[in-house]
């Protein structure tokens, strides 16, 4: 089994030695055609390789030229761009101007507004408080209306009052004098009759504007009496202040005329004291509080007068006359402004 494989391969091996001869041959001759056609093809080639140097200068110089172009092109291309640019800063400019107006109009729109809007506020406010002081004024108006009212007719009762008690006083003068009179006091006895005539002569009734003012005129005084606190105009402070002075002087009067007639110390029967409405109309003040303040007045007077010895008050011309100290008619009455 071996040897047949060996003989086999033998004859293998041989049989290819015979057919590669030619074959070596031709691969010679394919050699040898083939160094030529390089031989040949490198000559080509160092003549290409000279064209194509040739050829690159000349590439070169176009290729110079063609970036020479370009250069040229590219800075034309440049300034135009420049000069657009330069066109369009004058747009920029005007847009920046136009945009910055427009912030401007904005702004002086919303300050117009506010403005406005303040204005109207204020208006508003302005028509609120003007109601409200209309609706305070007539408030005041309808009170003073209301208030004149009451004093109008404050004023009818005073007067009525004051008329009754002069016709009380009238029918019991007459009795009194000549009760005084049986006494033999002359002096007290002259006194109550000068007293009497003035009282008849004497009324005093005020003009209607003079009225008018009073029930115009403005609580401006306070007082206190019996514990009791009073507030008055300047016309009811007038009237207190008369009461106290006239009374300080028919004291005087009536307590020269005790002096002088050797009558005891008396001034609460006196026909003046009981009286205590020298100088009054029935205005202003109510009648008990002029007849309160007269004999406040009237006792100082008398005692100042019956004693001469003038501590309310100084001694006039005469011994009839007399004057209250300031200091006293303010002690009496304690009037202060409100």
């Amino acid at each position: 089994m071996t040897f047949p494989r060996t003989l086999l391969l033998a004859g293998a091996i041989g049989l290819g030695l015979a057919g590669g001869l030619p074959g070596t041959a031709f691969a010679r001759e394919k050699d040898h055609n083939a160094q030529h056609e390089g031989k040949g093809k490198h000559e080509s080639h160092k003549d290409h390789g000279k064209s194509d140097k040739g050829n690159g200068n000349e590439g070169k110089r176009d290729h110079d030229k063609s970036q020479g172009h370009r250069g040229d092109d590219h800075g034309r291309a440049e300034a135009r761009r420049g000069d657009h640019r330069d066109d369009a800063r004058p747009d920029h400019h005007r847009a920046d101007a136009a945009y910055r107006a427009d912030l401007a109009r904005r702004a002086d729109a919303a300050r117009r507004a506010d403005a406005q809007r303040r204005a109207d506020a204020y208006r508003r406010d302005q028509q609120r408080d003007h109601a409200r002081a209309m609706a305070r004024h007539h408030e005041d108006m309808r009170d003073l209306q209301r208030e004149r009212r009451e004093l109008m007719a404050l004023q009818a009762r005073r007067e009525a009052e004051y008329r009754r008690h002069r016709d009380a006083m009238r029918a019991a003068e007459a009795r009194r004098i000549a009760y005084i009179n049986a006494q033999r006091r002359a002096q007290q006895y002259r006194y109550q009759q000068w007293y009497w005539q003035q009282q008849q002569a004497a009324r005093w009734t005020p003009r209607d504007y003079e009225l008018q003012r009073y029930y115009a005129a403005p609580v401006s005084y306070r007082y206190i009496r019996d514990g009791r606190a009073y507030q008055v105009n300047r016309y009811a402070a007038d009237m207190l202040r008369q009461a106290v002075r006239y009374g300080y002087e028919q004291g005087v009067r009536a307590g020269n005329a005790d002096r002088m007639d050797g009558w005891r110390n008396d001034y609460r029967n006196n026909y003046a004291y009981q009286d205590a409405s020298y100088g009054y109309g029935g205005y202003y003040v109510d009648q008990s509080e002029y007849n309160h303040y007269f004999r406040e007045g009237f006792q100082r007077g008398y005692q100042d007068a019956y004693g001469n010895d003038w501590r309310y008050g100084t001694r006039g011309n005469n011994d009839a006359l007399g004057v209250i100290l300031g200091t006293v008619l303010q002690s009496i009455l304690g009037l202060q402004q409100s």
